[in-house]
């Protein structure tokens, strides 16, 4: 896979986490107990051997840089190879002959990114979401598209039930080619696949397609790149059935984290043939006192648990209290929540603390959202 270039889009576009995304954008948020929702893709990627990955970043990305680093954990601190950050400076007039005004989306991006597109020697491009929880071969997905004569290929999964009015939508004919391309609208179920936000083509018709989408003042990619794309040109499908959440709103958020609680589901984004890798942090085991009361859990390092837990996903250093009781929460990095604390469908993020004899309380469908560092 030396020939091929990754791009991800570590921003957010149509993305509501409220208070999660006050100090990071989607792709830093804290997942799963130790990782970040950007793990996965970068992996992804790093699985399937592409070793030359750009990040593009628009705001809120310090949490980003923190995290990956010089990406070292991943494989991928290399002198001819590597991953590659590019921040929203690299958006400027003088940056490219195509940047035109205010930066207002991936189309801008990737023009405000055209020195780093012509520059590298790849004859293919996968452009990906920092945003999907899904471990997902792209090296497959690439030999298809290499076999197809496709001029893009769209890696999309089964439709959700519930549906989200910025989903990317799809209707495939038999031979997997894309017909239809809906943004926010599934033709009354004729579109039963949605775009995961992954998309393979090759680096000089991407160039093409941003050249042309920025000399037509298009803005939105899917809507109106994708639907361009559509319209002139041959656009194929890579049907994806493994587990796949595409991170949306605070409830998408909760619901993939509450998922990964089901064995099943975490055999299929956990291979050992395809690790997600993160930062590695040195952390003492969890502590469990003789009183504390665990189930259906994922409990990090570094974790003290006195209290009563169940159908959580608590990340490092958290401390429960004796008599404190938490269930359907998620409770981020240093979280204290403290003696008679109850807490249910709650997603707490870094630093938050709950005072003795505090009762807080959500719904599965909304669940209530502590901001960082909070007292409650």
């Amino acid at each position: 896979m030396k020939n091929v270039l990754g791009v991800i889009f570590a921003f957010d576009t149509d993305n509501d986490l409220r208070e999660l995304t006050d100090h990071r954008t989607v792709s830093a948020v804290q997942f799963g107990g130790r990782y970040r929702v950007i793990d996965f893709m970068l992996s992804n990627m790093v699985n399937s051997g592409i070793f030359r990955v750009g990040i593009l970043m628009k705001d809120k990305y310090q949490s980003l840089i923190d995290h990956i680093g010089s990406a070292k954990d991943w494989d991928m601190s290399r002198k001819n190879a590597g991953v590659t950050l590019l921040p929203p400076y690299s958006y400027s007039r003088k940056a490219s002959p195509l940047v035109t005004g205010e930066y207002r989306g991936k189309i801008d991006a990737l023009a405000g990114a055209i020195d780093y597109l012509q520059k590298n020697r790849a004859d293919y491009v996968v452009l990906a979401d920092g945003d999907v929880i899904a471990n997902v071969a792209l090296d497959d997905v690439v030999e298809q598209h290499r076999k197809s004569g496709n001029d893009v290929t769209m890696v999309v999964t089964k439709r959700r039930q519930v549906d989200n009015q910025f989903a990317t939508y799809c209707e495939l004919s038999r031979r997997r080619e894309v017909v239809d391309i809906r943004v926010g609208d599934h033709n009354d179920g004729k579109c039963r696949y949605e775009s995961m936000g992954v998309y393979v083509m090759s680096r000089a018709y991407l160039i093409h397609l941003i050249a042309d989408c920025v000399a037509h003042n298009c803005t939105h990619f899917e809507r109106e790149m994708l639907t361009r794309a559509l319209i002139d040109d041959k656009v194929g499908a890579y049907v994806f059935n493994e587990y796949t959440m595409k991170i949306f709103d605070a409830k998408d958020y909760f619901q993939a984290n509450m998922d990964i609680l089901d064995k099943d589901i975490r055999d299929e984004l956990f291979l050992r043939s395809r690790p997600i890798f993160t930062r590695i942090y040195d952390e003492a085991p969890a502590y469990y006192g003789d009183k504390a009361d665990v189930q259906d859990s994922l409990i990090a390092d570094g974790c003290h648990i006195e209290g009563k837990v169940s159908n959580c996903v608590l990340f490092r250093d958290v401390v429960i209290e004796k008599d404190a009781e938490v269930k359907n929460s998620i409770i981020m990095e240093n979280g204290r929540i403290l003696s008679g604390a109850s807490l249910d469908y709650i997603i707490a993020d870094r630093g938050v603390t709950v005072r003795e004899g505090r009762t807080m309380m959500g719904h599965e469908n909304y669940p209530v959202v502590i901001g960082k560092s909070a007292v409650i």
